[in-house]
């Protein structure tokens, strides 16, 4: 009976800081998230940056207290990660940072490859704990390849490519065949000049999530880009008839019409300014339906 108690109260234990960290990851990716688009419309990406910063200190607060909260019997991180264990009996934990790979050096070499550098120390340290990454709840790691992303598009906005590609490879180190990664790894080729690369990542990203609304809206105008304007043309029209709502994919293939001088431009033009009038700086759709 004594034995059984005990069990209930691991379960219950267990259980109440599933819950707790549930809540905790939930809060922040529901305001910080909503902050973060905010701050980027108003005072643009550098200070929205800031907040990404905060929501990973956040997320590793969150991680921390969910790990720590469970016992080492009913423990779901691996046995080789349990070991790791500083002399005091603390777990070690996964350090976050956003990079900074601009040059504050006065040596002899030059920017770019200070830069280079740094990135490259950078990912070695992200392939080294990718596969701990995995371990626990998948939501966990969803809202934390989430706000790697969010990080990664703002830096990319901000023109720090070398930051952006850092960010994306951390999410990609969490869910690397993740629709939303490929999406972000082909933007940064498309921003880098590299087209096919760009075209080849948003066909898996397609191929994972067919009805994505900026997957399509992407790939058709990096066809328009290329040359391709009839093709770029069917992949938006098939934007817009799925998200017949999407101001972008409205605007995008106004574009594409204009730039082989068709009539309809004007009027996808003036359907993309009436839908973004009344667009939510974020999807109704995250709003909890209970609270």
């Amino acid at each position: 009976m004594a034995i059984k108690r005990c069990r209930s109260s691991i379960v219950v234990t267990i259980l109440l800081s599933s819950v707790s960290l549930y809540v905790c990851v939930c809060v922040c990716s529901s305001l910080l998230f909503t902050k973060v688009k905010l701050e980027e419309a108003l005072f643009g990406p550098a200070t929205a940056l800031q907040t990404c910063e905060v929501m990973l200190q956040r997320w590793q607060s969150c991680y921390d207290v969910g790990r720590s909260s469970e016992t080492d019997d009913s423990s779901s991180i691996p046995v080789a990660e349990r070991a790791e264990v500083s002399p005091g009996g603390r777990k070690s934990s996964i350090h976050l940072t956003l990079p900074d790979f601009q040059d504050t050096s006065t040596g002899s070499l030059s920017p770019s490859s200070v830069a280079l550098s740094r990135l490259e120390a950078a990912l070695s340290e992200v392939s080294d704990i990718s596969s701990s990454r995995r371990q626990g709840p998948a939501y966990i790691w969803t809202t934390l390849e989430h706000i790697w992303l969010q990080a990664g598009e703002l830096f990319m906005a901000d023109g720090r490519l070398k930051e952006a590609q850092f960010c994306i490879a951390e999410a990609s180190a969490i869910f690397p065949n993740s629709h939303s990664v490929l999406l972000q790894r082909g933007r940064l080729a498309e921003l880098r000049g590299q087209l096919d690369e760009a075209k080849g990542l948003y066909d898996e990203a397609l191929a994972i999530h067919p009805t994505g609304e900026r997957i399509l809206v992407h790939m058709g105008r990096l066809l328009v880009k290329s040359g391709r304007v009839h093709l770029g043309e069917k992949v938006l029209r098939d934007a817009v008839q799925v998200h017949s709502t999407s101001h972008e994919a409205w605007s995008c293939l106004g574009e594409a019409l204009q730039s082989r001088d068709a009539g309809q431009a004007p009027d996808c033009f003036l359907t993309a300014l009436e839908l973004e009038a009344s667009c939510p700086i974020r999807p109704f759709t995250i709003v909890p339906r209970e609270l």
